[in-house]
């Protein structure tokens, strides 16, 4: 890891190398801790500037630009003009709020003064999001910032708890137009390797809330399949298309040929569009052994909600697959009798591969230049991905 150092936007140096002790790009709590010893004041991380492309979003050698809250002591940095300063600190139209100067600081002093809390940790930012972690003699906090192309999780999250009001964290602070959020601490652990009871819990209560909220009321993106056709011309159009060798251009566009049947048969299944997590999997749950509640929400759009039990299908092992199913199935008809939830299941592990290429795809048109790396060929290895599931489904020649 490198650091360019600057307080406000003045350079002051640059930080000798260092190993972090998580290779993510994105998760840079333990970064920031280093500079500090290192630096002798606070820092915030506030993008990424270059990184290998020979690693995937982990390892390799990554340069950040950092703020510090006041000059490092001395002999600290190489004060060194660095060429690349100038363009470092040149303004940008797609630069996250908190990739600006004193960004998080921003969002730290907003959670801060709700909570009266401690000193800040950044956790984690990229080009998604901004979360830090704010002590609290409540039990903590977690303040987050997230893109104009997300959803702020404490909207979602408000709307969710009318009907469930256990199956998200508490909402203590909310900035709609800044697209903050400030949530109290779940306690427990994180459900990576759940087990069947949590399983069913968490499947059937948050099939229970998609039945009946209000999607009208939210403000969040919309990722219908029955805009997938237009959206799927449009990236073979465009760059994606380009990345796309010829033979896989052509079963793309076989699929294409097949994608209004997948759609048909996807809404026979009788569910609505609803709120869709977006990122269903069990480590974006959390349980203190009493309560289960799911995390994460700035994924969430008005979509199929078949999405979700899909992303859960790939999470879990093969001997809770059916039991996640089941419960899902049962779930849905026991809100709408007249539904069939399983003829959904078929025509989403190719869907789901599209959407993901779209949301992909809306990562790379919306954030800056550096950031790219982060998202870059997604959206083509997403619909080799959805032509491989449509070949293994029979929905291909």
């Amino acid at each position: 890891m490198e650091a360019l150092v600057s307080v406000g936007d003045r350079y002051v140096g640059k930080a000798p190398a260092f190993e972090a002790d998580r290779p993510w790009w994105s998760e840079i709590e333990d970064v920031t801790a280093q500079l500090e010893v290192l630096l002798g004041v606070p820092t915030f991380v506030l993008r990424l500037v270059q990184a290998d492309s020979a690693e995937s979003i982990r390892g390799g050698r990554v340069v950040y630009h950092v703020q510090a809250a006041a000059d490092p002591r001395p002999d600290a940095l190489d004060p060194t003009p660095d060429p690349r300063w100038a363009e470092v600190i040149k303004p940008h139209p797609l630069r996250a709020t908190w990739a600006e100067v004193d960004g998080p600081q921003r969002l730290a002093d907003w959670a801060c003064g709700i909570v009266g809390a401690g000193t800040p940790t950044q956790v984690k930012t990229w080009n998604l999001s901004c979360l830090i972690r704010i002590p609290s003699a409540e039990g903590g906090a977690w303040a987050k910032a997230t893109s104009p192309f997300c959803s702020v999780d404490a909207e979602i999250i408000q709307h969710v708890r009318r009907y469930d009001a256990a199956l998200a964290p508490t909402v203590l602070g909310v900035d709609l137009e800044n697209r903050w959020s400030l949530l109290a601490h779940a306690p427990g652990i994180d459900c990576w390797e759940p087990d069947l009871p949590t399983v069913q819990d968490v499947v059937s209560r948050w099939v229970s809330v998609q039945a009946r909220i209000a999607v009208e009321e939210l403000h969040i993106p919309k990722l219908l399949p029955a805009d997938l056709p237009a959206e799927l011309d449009r990236l073979l159009a465009g760059e994606v298309g380009r990345q796309l060798s010829a033979e896989d251009l052509t079963r793309v566009r076989v699929l294409k040929e097949a994608l209004p049947g997948l759609i048909e048969e996807l809404e026979s299944s009788g569910l609505p569009n609803t709120v869709v997590h977006g990122d269903f999997h069990p480590g974006n749950w959390r349980s203190d052994g009493t309560n289960r509640l799911i995390v994460d929400w700035a994924d969430s759009y008005l979509g199929h909600p078949a999405a979700d039990i899909q992303r859960l299908r790939d999470w879990l092992p093969e001997e809770k697959k059916d039991v996640a199913i089941e419960t899902w199935s049962s779930a849905w008809q026991r809100e709408l009798p007249d539904s069939q939830p399983l003829r959904a299941l078929e025509p989403m592990t190719v869907i789901a591969q599209l959407l993901a290429a779209h949301t992909y795809q809306r990562f790379l048109d919306n954030i800056e230049p550096n950031e790219r790396i982060y998202h870059e060929g997604d959206p083509a290895e997403a619909l080799r991905a959805a032509s491989e599931a449509a070949v293994r489904a029979g929905s291909l020649d």
